[in-house]
């Protein structure tokens, strides 16, 4: 689970001490996002698979839905077009 926390502010002095990277931003208003990276890294890693994994857990096309040709794409994405819909 990722957290964060959002805030508005005006760059101090303080701040500036602590983060030179500010200078650009003193006594300016701004709002700042602070993410917690730690374990937004853990997540990803817990959600990577491999590729065969990936492939293991496609879905299969039902042998009675015959397959998408190109044609069939470029024909449905100009009736699209044409129609309006996006």
């Amino acid at each position: 689970m990722q957290q964060a926390v959002q805030v508005q502010t005006i760059i101090n002095e303080a701040m500036v001490k602590e983060f030179p990277d500010l200078q650009p931003l003193l006594r300016h208003r701004v709002e700042m996002i602070a993410l917690d990276l730690e374990s937004t890294e853990i997540d990803q890693k817990e959600k990577k698979i491999s590729f065969e994994e990936f492939l293991k857990h496609r879905l299969k096309r039902p042998e009675s839905i015959a397959p998408v040709t190109l044609e069939d794409m470029e024909t449905a994405i100009i009736k699209g077009a044409l129609d309006g819909n996006v």
